[in-house]
């Protein structure tokens, strides 16, 4: 008897929703020609009931929340936090959140419009217990006090699992009325807060919906928002209380439900630097018999989510190669079923391409893409990505619901991909980059080939059959019954994974002249500068009379003719074939010209990597010592002694020269006294006290020449162009002086430089200069030099290291005169610092950091 008892009474709370003793009926209610489904309490009067009605039927007629001139005003009134991440997690209860008090009354979707004010912005605490009336509470650690006693008991926690507070805060009561609440922040955006990050958890009870668990607008619900100050929604997080949401748990023969703590967040991405409004909100039912209540902690603190995650690990330059790998992390919930992982490719928030074929190991997953999948490949056309994890989970009515996780959340029902801003996450780039002769800028457009068949112009017709005078861009030989491999990919196969194209060339025979198979004009160039021209060359094989390309390659007036002459069998067999040329004017024309005047099958070739660049400079730098005992003097390549004995990149020819001055400031060299050499010997004066000519090393004593007493020396080095260098020029000027007299200085100089030293400089001493020089100091460093010019003032600072790298490259527009250069984080060694002056003058000064 008692448990039949027990069964009619679960059945009675069912159908009529007794909650706390209150017995709620549906009733129709009619507002200008609608009918609305309103819940009352049985127990209420006539008067009660008459009274509840008419102003649910106002409620009708009162503007939402989100009607603009109210969301506007309320959003205006709440303060601006300089911290929006302040008091996260409810530690120090209400600070910095700002009350709001709310109804939920109107029927309709999206459910949050339903909402309207009452009165709005209210002070915190709200301490309404009785039906209809706004609460919040701070909760502190322990369990749910309705589903933990439930049947079947869950234990429900009312602050966040793994949280290192003590404290959540609590939105609601447990009673019904159309009552919402919620709390709010105004903030500025930022990149830390982009992603809002908080946690909830909801107990509620069933609600109206549908047929099925669909959603028409009257439930009991929980939303996070975030709009900007106009009160336009940035991105929203709603949760309502249907049996159709695989997350939502029955409890108490399925009269109360509940969610799990949660993570979430809000993406702001979209509105950095902007100020924005996030809102959380607890709402009764519409019709007015149901109720629930939030749990909110964690706010502003990064989590990953229990329901299933996945993440999209965008790696690299963004820059889409031939073959791309793209991965990351997931999980999915425990009872879940059939789940499958895509990466979709979105162009303009359109989903083009999709790839379902992942590898899967432990919880992580791998996607390799071809560039083909692509539907665009122009250099410059960018995709987003994401990945998108679905699965299948239960629901309260036992059907099987699909949910879906993505890497990067919609915001406002639009997908941008994992970067903020639509089309950024990945990039056909301008792929120029190569294994060219030199590392400088390469004046080539489309150099190696990889933009395909653009950039330059031909005597030749393309065409992918490529029949003699015919060309193409392309990445396979197969026509020439060989194979060919991109001259960069043979190179450096991981730097230059995606390089793969080449120009194949069928050349003409038996013709009486030659042909340009390429040819590019340059702009910009410099009058009087030289420039390199490098390319290489690969010939194809024929099966009888053979012909070798014979090929020119022309630079403005300046050309070489050569054979290529590779083994045609080995893929990667290039030639490289280079030339100089100075310029004439700011334009020149490029070619590679082809011989067709042979006999006989083959003439056939690939070109790559074509460069042209400026020859840099070698910044040649030497030093020079006198020993006043003994009158020697040393010069030594770079710093004093042989330890950076190094010429730029790997040349080795050098040339010291010496030679006595007769004549200072203007330079008069006494030819009869000058000597040159280097490694190979040296050609010396017909003075020299030593008959046979010595080597003379990158640090030298110049054995073999005699330097005399109270003479004036030029010493300095010349090197030729050699590699991607421009030839190099430097000297100094010594005076060698062994004498006890002082030679050359009167006693009244003698005595004015102890007086300069003792006294300092005096405005009307003749000896201040008006020279234009620099100077560094202090020298050698530590970490900090001071570059300073005298009379000038600096227009641009190149630092370069030993081996002709540059490590700084800095030009100035304000007027100044002295530069603190900073080389703390550049390793020990010889630095070359050229400063170019607003006159014109450049000074180029050695330092040594140890």
């Amino acid at each position: 008897m008692k448990t039949t008892t027990q069964f009619m009474l679960a059945v009675l709370l069912l159908i009529t929703s007794i909650t706390t003793g209150q017995i709620y009926k549906d009733t129709i209610i009619e507002v200008k020609e609608r009918k609305l489904n309103y819940e009352y309490n049985v127990r209420w009067s006539k008067d009660r009931l008459a009274k509840e009605i008419e102003i649910f039927k106002q409620d009708q007629f009162k503007p939402t929340l989100k009607s603009s001139d109210q969301i506007t005003s309320l959003l205006n009134q709440i303060p601006l936090s300089p911290d929006p991440c302040r008091n996260g997690g409810f530690e120090d209860d209400y600070a910095s959140w700002t009350g709001l008090s709310l109804k939920h009354s109107i029927e309709v979707l999206p459910i949050e419009n339903g909402l309207i004010l009452n009165p709005g912005i209210a002070s915190l605490p709200f301490t309404g217990l009785s039906s209809g009336q706004n609460y919040t509470s701070i909760e502190s650690t322990g369990l749910d006090p309705i589903i933990s006693v439930a049947s079947p008991s869950y234990p429900l926690q009312r602050t966040a699992p793994g949280t290192l507070g003590t404290k959540s805060l609590r939105l609601g009561n447990d009673q019904p009325g159309l009552g919402a609440e919620g709390v709010a922040k105004r903030f500025v955006v930022t990149a830390e807060n982009a992603k809002y990050y908080f946690k909830y958890a909801i107990v509620m009870d069933k609600s109206h919906s549908d047929v099925g668990g669909v959603v028409n607008g009257s439930e009991v619900f929980f939303m996070a928002e975030a709009v900007d100050m106009s009160g336009i929604t940035i991105d929203k997080v709603i949760d309502i209380a249907n049996p159709t949401n695989p997350f939502i748990n029955a409890v108490n023969n399925g009269s109360k439900y509940y969610r799990d703590w949660r993570c979430a967040y809000l993406d702001l991405s979209s509105k950095i630097g902007e100020e924005v409004v996030v809102m959380f909100i607890n709402s009764d039912c519409a019709r007015g018999a149901h109720k629930g209540y939030t749990y909110i902690d964690d706010v502003c603190k990064e989590c990953k989510g229990t329901e299933g995650f996945i993440e999209l690990e965008l790696e690299g330059d963004g820059c889409i190669n031939e073959k791309n790998t793209y991965a990351g992390n997931f999980d999915i919930p425990k009872g879940a079923v059939n789940p499958s992982i895509s990466l979709d490719i979105y162009k303009s928030n359109s989903v083009v391409a999709t790839n379902i074929t992942p590898t899967i190991v432990s919880g992580t997953y791998t996607f390799d893409v071809p560039a083909t999948t692509f539907p665009n490949q122009t250099a410059g056309t960018c995709y987003d990505l994401v990945a998108k994890l679905t699965f299948q989970l239960p629901d309260l009515n036992g059907n099987l619901q699909t949910v879906t996780q993505y890497s990067s959340n919609p915001v406002g029902g639009v997908q941008d991909g994992e970067i903020s801003g639509i089309n950024n996450d990945v990039c056909f780039c301008d792929n120029s980059q190569g294994a060219y002769c030199c590392e400088a800028e390469n004046l080539v457009d489309n150099a190696n080939f990889e933009a395909g068949n653009t950039g330059f112009t031909s005597d030749y017709s393309q065409t992918a059959t490529t029949f003699p005078g015919e060309y193409n861009v392309t990445n396979t030989a197969a026509n020439f019954g060989t194979t060919v491999t991109d001259h960069s990919f043979c190179a450096d196969p991981v730097t230059y994974a995606s390089n793969n194209k080449y120009l194949l060339v069928n050349g003409k025979t038996q013709q009486a002249t030659s042909s340009t198979v390429w040819e590019q004009t340059l702009t910009g160039l410099e009058k009087g500068k030289t420039y390199k021209v490098c390319a290489n060359f690969k010939n194809m094989p024929q099966c009888t009379f053979d012909i070798l390309p014979e090929v020119t390659l022309e630079a403005g007036s300046s050309n070489t003719m050569f054979t290529v002459n590779m083994n045609p069998l080995d893929a990667c067999a290039w030639q490289n074939e280079t030339i100089n040329f100075t310029a004439t004017s700011n334009t020149e024309t490029i070619k590679i010209i082809l011989n067709e005047t042979a006999n006989g099958d083959g003439n056939d070739l690939a070109i790559d990597d074509i460069y042209v660049g400026e020859l840099a400079d070698p910044n040649l730098a030497i030093t020079v010592e006198h020993d006043g005992l003994t009158k020697d003097i040393k010069g030594s390549l770079n710093s004093s002694g042989t330890t950076d004995d190094t010429l730029h990149g790997s040349c080795t020819e050098y040339h010291w020269y010496v030679a006595e001055i007769t004549s200072y400031p203007s330079i008069v060299i006494d030819w009869n006294t000058f000597a040159h050499g280097n490694n190979t010997g040296s050609n010396l004066p017909p003075s020299a006290s030593v008959p046979t000519a010595t080597n003379w090393d990158l640090t030298t004593t110049f054995p073999g020449y005699t330097f005399s007493d109270n003479k004036m020396y030029i010493i300095g080095m010349y090197t030729p162009a050699c590699e991607c260098y421009d030839s190099g020029f430097t000297y100094q000027l010594t005076f060698n002086a062994k004498s006890d007299k002082k030679s050359g200085l009167t006693d009244s100089q003698q005595q004015a430089i102890i007086d300069a030293i003792l006294n300092g400089l005096t405005p009307n001493k003749e000896s201040i200069s008006t020279e234009q020089r620099a100077s560094v100091y202090p020298n050698p460093i530590e970490k900090n030099t001071v570059i300073r010019l005298q009379n000038d003032k600096i227009k641009s600072i190149k630092v370069m290291n030993i081996t002709g790298g540059t490590i700084i490259d800095k030009k100035y527009g304000e007027d100044k005169n002295a530069e603190d250069l900073n080389f703390s984080k550049f390793a020990n060694g010889i630095y070359i610092i050229t400063t170019q002056g607003i006159s014109g003058k450049t000074y180029t000064k050695k330092i040594i950091k140890q």
